[in-house]
């Protein structure tokens, strides 16, 4: 059943983000955009990972308290001729470049303890799965097949990958490993399986399907267990795990539009969270798995909806110029959502200040900086 929803508005006008930014540069922040492009000079010149952070503003000039975070973020952009992965600080000052060889690497995912990323590489036209350790910067091939591998997803404890493969002839559920070894084919269906998401709590995966005849959520487990989560007449797709392993948040579509709903994974207590369908991206959850964020169209342009699953409320935060695509991505704390977005022809990287709703740019490279992902390390 659809709960209505208590929708608070919230508009950030450009010129409300340009004296924020004022503000914080006189306090000595160093977050925000570097009108100079942030990590350009010297790039590439060290290709080892970058082992020191900046620091973080602690505190905003409406006296709201802000907490630190840390990690780093991992993207991919093409300023350097081709599709490669790098790595920057969380405020955009220092970006390093992860991945040089002949190849177009794209679609990175961080392991649990945050050490290794997994990716997706074309060579010569051929797509597979590899993962790229993040402090020696050794890559291991996963898949060689001669179809396409791509969409690689972590264990829980980060020894082994799902993927989708095309290698028999249409896409199934794939498992190997994360050194490349036995590699163990999960789904065997003509329609097609894809989009493998494993949970970070128990050995059970979500995946797409259009075994009933539109795309449908459904779980395996390593051992080729099936279950059906979703069978809705409309499509459902983009299936994602609260942090404990529980509940599944996922598209559900009314014509050309989507609602965001909720199932858990014993397929129990399906419901949606929106009461009306609108233009949704892919839904992402919070660290502490309270709030779920998602690009969306909002009333006044392309914007970000927080929804807060506990009290029913949902933010809207926008600003002018900005336009998010792709799917945000939490920092460790979930005070922050880093995202890209379309900006005079490029596609840039935009770190979001959830409790002051800053937008601070974190990339100024002509070309594609994009699919972010968040690093603990």
């Amino acid at each position: 059943m659809k709960k209505n929803k208590a929708h608070v508005h919230i508009f950030t006008a450009s010129i409300i983000v340009f004296v924020l930014a004022g503000l914080l540069s006189a306090c000595g922040s160093n977050q925000g955009f570097n009108p100079a492009g942030p990590g350009v000079a010297g790039l590439g010149d060290d290709q080892t990972p970058t082992s020191t952070e900046s620091p973080i503003v602690t505190d905003s000039p409406t006296g709201i308290p802000i907490p630190e975070t840390s990690g780093h973020i991992v993207f991919v952009s093409n300023r350097d001729g081709q599709m490669s992965l790098y790595k920057s600080t969380p405020d955009g000052i220092e970006q390093v470049r992860l991945t040089t060889a002949n190849s177009e690497d794209t679609n990175p995912r961080i392991s649990p303890d945050g050490t290794r990323v997994a990716f997706v590489s074309t060579v010569d036209n051929n797509m597979d799965v590899y993962v790229l350790d993040l402090n020696s910067l050794n890559i291991i091939r996963v898949t060689d097949a001669p179809e396409k591998d791509s969409a690689p997803s972590w264990s829980p404890d980060g020894t082994q990958l799902v993927f989708e493969s095309f290698r028999d002839g249409n896409f199934e559920i794939y498992l190997a490993n994360a050194d490349g070894s036995n590699q163990t084919r999960l789904t065997d269906d003509p329609a097609g399986d894809s989009n493998p998401i494993w949970s970070p709590a128990r050995n059970e995966i979500t995946f797409v399907s259009n075994r009933f005849g539109n795309a449908d959520i459904l779980l395996v487990t390593p051992t080729g267990t099936l279950s059906t989560l979703t069978t809705n007449p409309a499509p459902d797709s983009a299936p994602a795990w609260s942090p404990d392993g529980n509940v599944i948040a996922f598209k559900s579509y009314s014509g050309e539009f989507t609602n965001l709903c909720l199932i858990g994974r014993d397929a129990l207590n399906q419901h949606c969270i929106t009461s009306t369908p609108a233009e949704y991206g892919s839904p992402v959850w919070s660290p502490d798995g309270t709030r779920l964020a998602v690009n969306a169209k909002l009333s006044n342009g392309y914007g970000i909806d927080i929804f807060n699953v506990r009290d029913d409320s949902v933010q809207e935060i926008f600003s002018a110029g900005i336009e998010p695509s792709g799917t945000p991505v939490w920092s460790p704390e979930g005070a922050r959502l880093v995202f890209q977005g379309q900006v005079d022809g490029d596609m840039e990287l935009y770190s979001l200040l959830i409790p002051t709703k800053e937008f601070s740019r974190l990339t100024a490279v002509s070309g594609f900086d994009g699919k972010p992902t968040w690093s603990r390390q």
